[in-house]
């Protein structure tokens, strides 16, 4: 490079963010600004650690970003009001995470003056789509612009390409032997490592390790966020989720007489979604072993473990069974999907995301009140609910009084017939011989 330029990267202090780093540096010439996003990450992964790493490095400065209630206020308590999974099964929690990384990102970069911003995603999977379309979308916004931004992803840059692209993070692993820069394992050292990424939310493994399908897992990852449901105690956990305006505000550990067995924890985002965690994962709940398809149409093999997120979309589900009419569960659970994909592929900031995020104002008002969740040996199983806004009402219920209430039985025959005309209609239609119309 003829001039250098500042740019700023995320960065972990593993593998790829520090051969990044290395090159960049040490190759290339640049100036690098690293930061690392505090999204709940367990104490190993230290971002003291990472600091003095990438300052040995040659990074001209770091930062450290606390992104952990931006990352529950904004965007998993949004997600879960949604219950948004994708295709059905996946809680999003790498996803969800990226969001606020990428727009800490463009406050780091305009705080030192950098004009690149860069990202250490590969052009095979998901996280180029969700930085970049977050840097580009985010930099028409006078509060976050970055004048004259430019994006520079490594991954997708010939001269990377050319001395990394055949080996990945084999070849990564002896550039920095070579360089005499140790390096942890995401996984293990054997024959066939794996990589993880946690976040409060969850933490994912994928990698060699589980690149075939057809084989188990277990055995080849460690669970490091909750118990193997084999080994979970043999008796279950209560915990009384209490939600205001859909949002989790207490969290209240029982046994199975009712009886509290620990302080509960309230009103703080963060330290609800960590006892969350903590009870969840004691008793397995919350592993999923998927296959996905990714933006660009690759199928993708991960191990999920997202104790806590399982646990308060199970209260959070069954709570809004009893506040909401079944047309706009329906609705919901048909949008749900659709906009789990949109989260999944970078769209958070999108007119569609905007539209939804307006509509839970209204949605969640009615959603007061607790859910009781049983949790045993890898279950979460909602047990209870109550809330001030429930529309149930045991007299309109029940089977054991026909009369006296605002439903008149009698009236049911009438009503029966009319939403029943037109199936038989049709079904008449289906038996009755047809005549050919003539020609001529």
């Amino acid at each position: 490079m003829t001039t250098k330029k500042r740019a700023v990267l995320a960065f972990s202090g593993g593998l790829d963010s520090s051969a990044i780093l290395t090159w960049m540096v040490r190759e290339q010439g640049w100036e690098v600004v690293t930061f690392t996003a505090n999204v709940g990450q367990r104490a190993s992964d230290s971002l003291d650690a990472a600091a003095k790493k990438s300052r040995e490095l040659g990074a001209i400065t770091h930062e450290s970003v606390d992104l952990r209630r931006e990352l529950i206020d904004e965007f998993f308590v949004p997600a879960m009001q949604m219950h948004a999974k994708l295709e059905g099964r996946y809680l999003l929690g790498t996803s969800l995470a990226r969001y606020p990384t990428a727009r800490a990102a463009m406050r780091v970069a305009r705080k030192h003056r950098a004009t690149v911003l860069s990202h250490g995603a590969t052009g095979k999977g998901n996280d180029q789509v969700r930085f970049e379309t977050t840097w580009l979308v985010l930099n028409a916004d006078p509060a976050e612009r970055i004048d004259g931004l430019e994006i520079f992803a490594p991954w997708k840059e010939k001269i990377f390409l050319d001395r990394f692209g055949n080996g990945g993070r084999v070849v990564m692993r002896q550039y920095l032997q070579s360089m005499g820069i140790p390096i942890a394992s995401g996984g293990n050292e054997g024959e066939d490592p794996y990589s993880q990424d946690e976040n409060m939310l969850h933490i994912s493994s994928e990698g060699v390790a589980l690149e075939r399908p057809e084989e188990s897992h277990i055995g080849k990852i460690v669970y490091t966020k909750l118990t193997d449901p084999a080994m979970a105690p043999d008796r279950a956990e209560y915990a009384r989720v209490f939600f205001e305006r859909g949002r989790p505000v207490k969290i209240q550990i029982e046994d199975e007489n009712g009886v509290v067995t620990a302080r509960p924890i309230e009103g703080d985002s963060v330290a609800i979604l960590k006892a969350a965690n903590e009870v969840a994962g004691r008793h397995g709940v919350g592993i999923l072993d998927m296959v996905e398809t990714r933006y660009v149409g690759i199928k993708s093999r991960g191990v999920y473990e997202a104790p806590g997120h399982t646990l308060l979309l199970e209260a959070h589900q069954d709570l809004e069974g009893v506040v909401h009419d079944g047309p706009v569960i329906d609705e919901k659970l048909s949008q749900a999907p659709l906009l789990a994909r949109l989260i999944y592929n970078g769209g958070w900031w999108s007119q569609q995301m905007r539209k939804a995020l307006a509509g839970l104002q209204e949605e969640q008002r009615h959603v007061n009140g607790w859910s009781l969740v049983r949790l045993y040996r890898g279950s979460a199983t909602p047990v209870a609910r109550w809330s001030p806004n429930s529309l149930y009402d045991p007299q309109l219920s029940s089977f054991e009084s026909m009369t006296g209430t605002a439903l008149d039985p009698e009236k049911a025959r009438g009503f029966i017939d009319v939403q029943a005309l037109h199936l038989w209609a049709a079904e008449r239609a289906r038996h009755q011989a047809r005549t050919p119309v003539a020609r001529g």
